[in-house]
């Protein structure tokens, strides 16, 4: 779950980045990607997820996800995953079975879109890494680094310098894996009913509930 979360954390992490003391040139950068991803009321995003280590893909997969303040829905694989700020429901759809969770702030930062906000200046720098061409586009990379210990060293964003939009997101651990999110289409400001972002029961008939709450 921590990893699929990882882009929502990161293209939400550009609000929090602007009041962040970075190195490089990306303080511009991040201040006017911050500016206008702070200005969606939502976003629908359709992506492609890719686990690689020492240069093989271990899996690949394609997702979307759905967000709204601090609510959120996540589809990855047989997965769905819905927030509406203060339960979270994680639906298997292989085997129909749906666990539910209250939320606790202090016990769901990489699940809670809004703790990662609050906290996220805190606990990555950043830096500016260089410009390149990209599918006939100048991308911009910058590195967030952990400042305390951590599974991985490094997230890099990959951003589109004309539209200053985030293209891609991966995540590199200590052990050579890396987790990669290619956003292929953003979909913002569309109205969006807050009971998406909960699981509705009726739709899934003979659902084994585990209520862990």
């Amino acid at each position: 779950m921590k990893r699929i979360s990882l882009i929502i954390v990161a293209l939400l992490s550009v609000f929090a980045l602007s009041a962040q003391d970075v190195d490089g040139g990306a303080t511009p950068i991040l201040k006017k990607l911050a500016s206008k991803y702070a200005a969606y009321s939502s976003m629908k995003i359709d992506y492609t997820y890719k686990c690689e280590k020492n240069g093989k893909v271990l899996d690949s997969k394609t997702g979307k996800i759905t967000i709204k303040g601090d609510k959120y829905t996540f589809e990855f694989g047989n997965q769905t995953s819905y927030c509406d700020g203060k339960t979270l429901w994680n639906y298997q759809k292989d085997v129909n079975e749906v666990s539910i969770f209250e939320y606790i702030e202090e016990e769901d930062n990489l699940l809670n879109p809004a703790k990662i906000l609050s906290d996220w200046d805190k606990e990555y720098r950043a830096k500016f890494i260089r410009e390149e061409n990209e599918n006939n586009k100048v991308v911009q990379i910058i590195d967030l680094m952990p400042l305390k210990s951590s599974s991985f060293y490094k997230i890099r964003l990959k951003i589109d310098k004309a539209k200053q939009e985030i293209i891609s997101i991966a995540a590199f651990e200590k052990d050579n894996t890396s987790y990669s999110y290619h956003i292929d289409k953003l979909v913002v400001n569309t109205t969006i009913d807050d009971a998406s972002f909960t699981f509705d029961m009726s739709k899934h008939p003979g659902v084994d509930v585990n209520d862990m709450r």
